[in-house]
């Protein structure tokens, strides 16, 4: 979901963060009271047949951003969630993900919040301290058809282990795509899907460079390469938190460690970012932030074979699907270990919302690929419910037989985060917004090859290290 499409990929620029902190801070003021308030206690224990079975008219203001793919799905979603409960109306706002952060929080402090939505985590942190969101957990555990062992277990934003301020959008990895044409042109094996036959880093750039070709048909391993004039790099890969992250997991680092300290300036984390660097700028192999600006997304990049691989979201697979691109996906390359990183935006319901119950059924219908299956077998999305990975026919409703799930889909993904995900920091880091800004505001010069990592890591820790709080997931 996240490209700057898809769910928790929050490429958020850290001046337009800081104007969005000094807005959240004038908004605590006049917040409500909000989910952890005793007052709240049991509201989630009314009947939830309500919702279902009144005949007053509702409508509920949904906000949401994503491709325009997405956006269709969106609203075909929705639109079949009205089919099935004629009195629920569903308001839904498309907003562009660049934008979204700060026109929600406008939309906020103008009293006009939506009833439910998506959120970044680096927006939803701040907001659930202020009790914006109710806590899913109530809802979830009064509900009659749903528990807390159905879902996957990494997916709740979690404040405290009985409180639960979003759950994600989706389930949501990252993997390695790949366009199958470029390379058969190239007559080079494609990316095991197979966590265990994972390529190790040192044979990832070896492919990366033979796929890489400048303007005369020299590959970056060739004497005589142009670096300059780049026709087709081997690989291309984002520079926020989703993608960075993800490598440094699988280098065994950490961001924010269990003892509160600021992790990327540590060996194993920054030794996996100047990995990612040195594609750029030792290689060769990977177009820079600067050259990335002139390719629209990541499926575009593979789509139009200005890229043979992508380090990519899940998410994706909606727009490569669409189009009818020949491409397939591995697993990542290996650093220490290969293991798929969980990520995704919060799906959160607003304290401020009259209608709670009718928000928590669009909520339980989107998250339910049953209702909305077109989100998930098109490719934008998998699921949060664990039977959807586990039972053949269920899988076969929605991962198989369809332009957006290939081959390597089930082994590289879907199979792969069910048995060995991690999380993503934004479900656990405390300060997300801040950790998160700050962090990638000290990354710029190490894309552009001027610092090494480790130095401009270990620049950025005396500022970062008086805005680290801890973890959730870490007790006090």
């Amino acid at each position: 979901m996240m490209e700057l499409n898809g769910r928790g990929r929050g490429k958020v620029l850290y001046g337009l963060l800081t104007v969005i902190l000094l807005m959240v801070t004038l908004l605590a003021g006049c917040s409500n009271a909000g989910g952890k308030n005793e007052s709240d206690k049991g509201n989630a224990a009314k009947d939830q047949g309500n919702a279902e079975q009144s005949g007053k008219p509702v409508t509920l203001k949904f906000t949401f951003w994503g491709s325009p793919q997405e956006k269709a799905a969106i609203e075909k979603a929705t639109q079949a969630f009205t089919d099935k409960y004629p009195n629920i109306k569903v308001d839904a706002i498309h907003i562009p993900e660049a934008d979204y952060d700060a026109k929600i929080t406008a939309m906020v402090a103008g009293n006009e919040a939506p009833d439910l939505g998506y959120m970044h985590g680096e927006l939803a942190d701040p907001w659930q301290k202020d009790g914006k969101f109710v806590n899913m957990f109530e809802l979830l555990d009064a509900d009659k058809d749903l528990k807390r062992s159905d879902f996957l277990d990494y997916i709740w934003f979690k404040s405290s282990e009985d409180f639960a301020y979003g759950i994600s959008t989706a389930g949501e990895t990252f993997g390695l795509f790949y366009n199958k044409d470029l390379f058969d042109e190239a007559k080079v094996n494609y990316p095991p899907a197979k966590p265990e036959m994972a390529w190790s880093w040192d044979e990832f750039v070896k492919v990366a460079q033979q796929l890489t070709l400048d303007k005369n048909g020299k590959n970056a391993a060739d004497p005589g390469f142009d670096p300059d004039n780049i026709k087709q790099f081997g690989v291309s890969f984002e520079t926020w938190h989703g993608p960075v992250h993800a490598a440094v997991i699988n280098n065994e680092g950490e961001w924010v460690t269990k003892d509160g300290k600021f992790g990327f300036s540590q060996p194993e984390a920054a030794e996996a970012i100047q990995r990612l660097a040195d594609l750029i700028n030792v290689y060769h192999v990977a177009p820079s932030p600067v050259q990335m600006k002139s390719i629209p997304s990541q499926a575009v990049a593979l789509q139009s074979k200005l890229a043979a691989m992508s380090m990519h979201g899940q998410w994706i697979n909606l727009d490569l699907g669409a189009a009818k691109v020949n491409y397939d996906i591995g697993v990542l390359p290996k650093m220490k270990r290969s293991v798929p990183m969980g990520i995704s935006g919060a799906s959160v319901i607003y304290t401020s919302s009259k209608h709670r119950e009718e928000a928590w059924l669009l909520t339980k219908f989107l998250e339910n690929p049953e209702g909305a299956i077109d989100l998930y077998k098109g490719g934008l999305w998998m699921p949060t419910m664990t039977k959807w990975y586990t039972d053949p026919g269920l899988v076969a409703k929605w991962a198989e037989n369809n332009p957006a799930h290939p081959s390597g889909f089930k082994d590289a993904m879907m199979n792969n985060l069910l048995n060995n995900g991690v999380p993503n920091g934004s479900y656990y880091i405390k300060n997300f917004s801040k950790v998160n800004a700050i962090t990638f505001s000290g990354m710029d010069e190490v894309w552009l090859g001027k610092k090494t990592a480790l130095e401009a890591m270990k620049e950025l820790e005396a500022k970062i290290q008086p805005e680290i709080r801890g973890r959730y997931d870490v007790s006090p």
